[in-house]
């Protein structure tokens, strides 16, 4: 079987890995993915400070590609103790989209994600990672509260 785990830098998301093996044991084939996602982009100088500059993009992309590079290592660490084989993987891009187009190029039989509980603010102006994943994902989504 094989098996995606999607992961950030939060708690939830080494409780997902915790739980994925545990349903799915030692002799699944496990693929930890992390995301770096892109920063906001800001259009006519509407955002807090004004338009970044090139600068200040680019280190926000390291600072998400570092932030997503640690997470995997972490979650693949987790596993790496009694997993026989763990692949770790991290992207860039919009997490919802990278995580379903990765899962269906690596013929994946399930994803697993972490769930938080989100204020309606948050729900309301930034979209929902997993949210996007349960309804677009080509295969079964396991979402761990």
């Amino acid at each position: 079987m094989k098996v995606l785990i999607a992961v950030d830098d939060s708690e939830e998301s080494r409780h997902a890995v915790d739980t994925a093996y545990q349903f799915f044991g030692s002799d699944a084939d496990y693929s930890v993915l992390s995301v770096g996602d892109s920063p906001p982009i800001y259009v006519g100088g509407y955002g807090v400070g004004g338009v970044p500059t090139a600068a200040d993009l680019t280190v926000q992309l390291d600072a998400a590609h570092v932030a997503a590079r640690e997470a995997v290592d972490d979650a693949a660490h987790r596993l790496s103790d009694g997993a026989a084989h763990v692949e770790a993987e991290v992207e860039d891009g919009p997490a919802g989209a990278v995580i379903c187009d990765y899962a269906e190029e690596h013929a994946a039989d399930v994803i697993v994600i972490g769930s938080r509980d989100r204020s309606f603010w948050e729900r309301l102006f930034s979209p929902s990672v997993g949210r996007h994943v349960i309804d677009h994902a080509s295969c079964p989504v396991l979402v761990v509260r």
